[in-house]
């Protein structure tokens, strides 16, 4: 049996410990989860736009209908913005 590769999250899971302590004071969990979300979201949403995620086409023939419908990728093989409609990667088309 061949294992495929699970894509790691761009924004990182909720903690699932209380979001303050008993004295009011933030929990490091929820401490370290916004600056991690913080880093994220100023990595992939600059004030030039949305960095949409590079993919080569190997793998993202590789990507199941579960994992990428409706999402949108940029196939840095071909140099192409595709996007998953219905299980089936789509080529953007700039006019």
């Amino acid at each position: 049996m061949t294992q495929t590769r699970k894509q790691q999250a761009i924004f990182p899971d909720l903690p699932r410990s209380a979001l303050v302590d008993k004295n009011g004071n933030m929990n490091d969990d929820w401490r370290l989860y916004f600056q991690h979300l913080t880093m994220a979201l100023q990595t992939n949403f600059k004030p030039e736009g949305i960095v949409v995620p590079p993919k080569p086409t190997t793998e993202i023939n590789d990507l199941t209908a579960d994992e990428s419908d409706h999402n949108i990728i940029y196939d840095n093989t071909t140099d192409e913005f595709k996007g998953n409609i219905n299980g089936t990667w789509k080529v953007f088309t700039l006019v």
